[in-house]
């Protein structure tokens, strides 16, 4: 019988939903395992079996499955590898030191912002993106404001996913909402996020955009608290932009 050369992705796709699993919550058991990736329980057995024996996953006295620490080495390398980001670390230590905020650079990745850098400031320290960590692109400053310079089909692909989850009573999460925020972003040149995403922070997001392709390809932004986010939108914005330009520059 000819070898199915499909085999392969099957199993990589099988393995690749038990780890975005796993990624979410740490401490699941088989079974809910194949309940949030809808797949059979045996494929799930053989998945972390091979998880546990290249040491990507580790098993408690329950059972129960998380991730190993070995993750965290991927993720440094993988952090690492992105070269073309480095005149960024700079321009980010810049804005920290002149405003107190966090600043984050977020690279877009399919339906989701990924933090690849952060320049941690003294104004606040409970925000929720950290290097490694992703934001959908409904919100927060630095989703928002690549969602906002999308290309219309693309926007209009990730708003057929409506209705979105939503972090508190802020978060704007349906069609009207979401295309409103994206005419407010593209007239004013930014992304602010008033408490959409944690109670009590606020940001500001600029795009950056790929010299070339003139496609959105990633985020700056900075975050605070809200008042003084408020107080600060349009020079903070400035502040940015000028700092995207640099990078672009670079």
């Amino acid at each position: 019988m000819a070898e199915d050369k499909r085999e392969p992705t099957r199993a990589l796709d099988k393995a690749s939903r038990v780890v975005d699993a796993l990624a979410a919550e740490n401490g699941l058991s088989p079974a809910d395992i194949a309940d949030a990736c809808d797949i059979p329980r045996s494929s799930v057995y053989r998945v972390l079996d091979g998880l546990v024996d290249v040491g990507w996953a580790v098993t408690d006295t329950d059972g129960n499955y998380s991730l190993s620490l070995d993750w965290l080495r991927l993720a440094d390398a993988a952090r690492t590898s992105r070269t073309e980001w480095q005149p960024a670390i700079a321009v980010m230590h810049a804005i920290t030191a002149q405003t107190g905020m966090t600043s984050f650079l977020s690279v877009v990745s399919g339906t989701e912002l990924v933090c690849v850098e952060c320049a941690q400031g003294h104004a606040i320290d409970s925000l929720i993106l950290r290097p490694g960590r992703v934001l959908p692109l409904h919100a927060g400053a630095a989703g928002r404001v690549a969602l906002a310079y999308f290309e219309d089909a693309d926007v209009e692909r990730y708003l057929a996913g409506v209705p979105f989850p939503a972090y508190n009573e802020n978060t704007l999460v349906s069609v009207e909402q979401l295309r409103e925020d994206i005419r407010l972003t593209r007239e004013r040149g930014y992304a602010l996020s008033d408490e959409d995403v944690t109670l009590g922070v606020g940001a500001v997001g600029v795009p950056i955009v790929d010299n070339e392709s003139g496609r959105v390809i990633a985020s700056l932004s900075a975050g605070g608290f809200v008042d003084e986010v408020l107080a600060t939108q349009e020079s903070l914005a400035a502040l940015l932009r000028d700092g995207v330009r640099e990078i672009q520059a670079a």
